[in-house]
This record gives structure tokens, sequence and C-alpha cells, in this order.
């Protein structure tokens, strides 16, 4: 397994294609599916980005951090809230970051409480997916 470590669990890591910078922007996503969260976390490390996944409204709002971007999957199940309150997380944060939210197209209700909770853009999954390349690549340092 070329680039590969072995690690502690007996598992392999892949070894990452690009390292971001310590000052890179910080992407922090709230996202219920574990492959479509990798697949975010991998798009943002492609672009030298920080990447932090969060499974609760406590880990959203945790101080110590600083996104640029907050991804909010509007289907996530959390246990101290509902998901279009971590809308309302991100925009009280200082500086304000970019959120964007999605969720599938049939769910109109909660993408219409994402609008209405203040998100600077509200997605379908589909849309969101097609759409995350370009959304990630403007907040990449540069080389």
């Amino acid at each position: 397994m070329n680039g590969s470590r072995p690690h502690p669990t007996g598992c392999y890591a892949e070894a990452m294609p690009s390292v971001p910078p310590p000052d890179a922007p910080l992407v922090l996503a709230l996202v219920s599916d574990l492959l479509f969260g990798s697949k975010v976390a991998a798009t943002a490390r492609a672009h030298r980005l920080g990447y932090r996944g969060a499974r609760s409204l406590a880990a959203m709002g945790d101080p110590a951090l600083s996104p640029a971007l907050v991804i909010v999957d509007l289907e996530t199940d959390l246990p101290d809230g509902d998901a279009v309150d971590a809308i309302a997380a991100a925009l009280a944060r200082t500086p304000r970051p970019r959120v964007v939210a999605f969720a599938g197209h049939l769910l109109v209700d909660r993408l219409e409480a994402a609008r209405r909770a203040g998100a600077d853009l509200v997605l379908s999954r589909g849309g969101f997916a097609q759409r995350l390349e370009g959304l990630l690549q403007p907040l990449a340092p540069a080389r």
C-alpha cells in the first residue's frame, strides 16, 4: 500500500495529499451521512482547507474554532437541538462565517426554515454536491 502507514488499530491511513497550513481557513460541517461527510472533508483537504466535523450544537459553538464556512445538513439529528438551530449558532459567531445549508429536495419545510434562519445559501442535497467544489475553492489559501 504505497503512501499508507499502519495505524495503531491495525487499519491503514492514507497519507494526506496536501496538509493545510496552520492558518488555513476552517470548514466546520454538521453532516449526517458519514460517506457524504467524508466527501466534504476530502474536498476541503484537497483545497488545503482545515476541516472539522461536528455532531452537536455544542460542538458547532466551540469558541476555540473560527470557521470561514459552516455547512449544515438539515437532516442531521442532534442530541442537543435541531439542525436549524445550528444556523443560528453559526450566525452568532464573530467573525461571522458564511453559512450553507442543505437537505433532500423533498424536505421543503426544512429548506424554508433554513432560509428564515438566515443561512447565506440553501440548496438541495444534489445541488450542494454539485456546487461543493465551487463553494470551497474560493477559500483555498494561495500556494
